[in-house]
């Protein structure tokens, strides 16, 4: 084989190996890290990456929630944190939480997604749980807050541990509700 061709072809040769490697490149860079379940709950920043799965519970998207509750089979539970006043404004300007936006019917139960509650509110989120579902365990817990927010997922791993059967993960959140065009109405804190 003559030099020339041979140099054409250990060009063309490479040219193709850089292409394949940068593709492969950039499959193996797209799709971030699937982020684990901890063994017990997650008490690091509320907000970022969740898991993509909820053991003893299933993850439910948007329709599959709005179809659970018009069928009045679901109890939907929202524990999102409450806004709290902004630091630095005054004692001398009032000031009010904006209304919090929920699925219509949800029920409000802040603080309980942290990873750490006093026992006093766990003892508490767990009665209204079965105060909400009749004292039945295989009723159907829709748990929320917002999307790439851990709070939702401790809530719900915490109701498994209560005992209840049919306990739903929405990771989307509010903001996966709103853009499914689904209404929202606005609510109180529930924990009295």
């Amino acid at each position: 084989m003559p030099a020339r061709q041979r140099s054409e072809e250990l060009g063309t040769r490479a040219l193709v190996t850089l292409a394949l490697l940068a593709v492969v490149g950039t499959i193996g860079s797209a799709a971030p890290d699937p982020v684990p379940e901890p063994p017990t709950f997650w008490t690091g920043p509320p907000s970022g990456p969740v898991p993509s799965t909820l053991h003893g519970g299933s993850v439910i998207h948007a329709k599959a929630v709005s179809s659970l509750l018009k069928r009045g089979q679901a109890v939907a539970i929202d524990v999102s944190n409450e806004q709290k006043r902004p630091e630095g404004l005054g004692t001398e300007v009032l000031w009010s939480p904006p209304p919090h936006a929920a699925i219509p019917g949800a029920h409000w139960f802040p603080g309980v997604g942290l990873g750490a509650i006093p026992p006093s509110l766990d003892h508490l989120f767990q009665r209204k749980l079965f105060e909400l579902t009749g004292n039945r365990l295989d009723r159907p817990l829709v748990i929320y807050c917002h999307q790439r927010c851990w709070l939702s997922w401790n809530a719900a791993r915490r109701a498994i541990g209560y005992g209840f059967r049919r306990v739903y993960w929405f990771p989307d959140g509010i903001e996966g509700w709103r853009a499914a065009g689904l209404a929202t109405q606005s609510v109180s804190p529930a924990l009295k």
